[in-house]
């Protein structure tokens, strides 16, 4: 069911997020922290979350929005996943530049991986905790069938059967 990959699509997201707790409590901590994990998180993210999974999001939401009542503020995601493309591309920017070898003060990175963790982990709670559930409530399942018509699921490339080979360090690590 449709809806039932994008519950495990944020339960991998989640997953993640706690990865990059863990590199920014090593960071605090001045420890040795693999950056290229990093990077390749913000990878998936880009890739799987953004060409994938926020579109998935954005098909089921439009179509509540076009035949019920917006009960929930789900017409603001829309504008939530571009904030959240502009802000996972900005920090990837900040994360190439470390591995550069480009000179950014410790604590400036673990204030921004922070307001990355948080602003993931405050979207996906909207949507778990009330977007989601409203949806889940309100479509019929007619409503599911049509919806699931419009959406071929891809191969997901780090929590999927086979993990592709860029992502098979970021995998081992989680």
């Amino acid at each position: 069911m449709l809806v039932a990959s994008i519950h495990r699509d944020h339960r991998n997201i989640t997953r993640l997020l706690r990865l990059l707790t863990d590199k920014l409590a090593a960071i605090r901590d001045e420890q040795t922290v693999n950056y290229g994990l990093i990077r390749d998180t913000l990878l998936y993210l880009q890739d799987h979350a953004e060409r994938c999974h926020h579109p998935k999001e954005d098909l089921i939401y439009h179509y509540y929005l076009a035949n019920y009542a917006d009960t929930e503020g789900v017409a603001k995601l829309d504008a939530e996943h571009e904030a959240l493309a502009a802000l996972t591309a900005e920090f990837s920017a900040s994360v190439e530049m470390i591995l550069m070898d480009a000179v950014i003060p410790l604590d400036v990175f673990a204030d921004k991986l922070t307001e990355f963790v948080e602003q993931q982990r405050r979207h996906l709670e909207l949507e778990e905790r009330s977007v989601l559930p409203a949806i889940e409530k309100t479509l019929t399942a007619e409503d599911w069938r049509y919806l699931q018509s419009q959406w071929e699921e891809e191969e997901d490339p780090l929590f999927g059967e086979q993990v592709a080979v860029r992502f098979k360090a970021l995998a081992s690590a989680m």
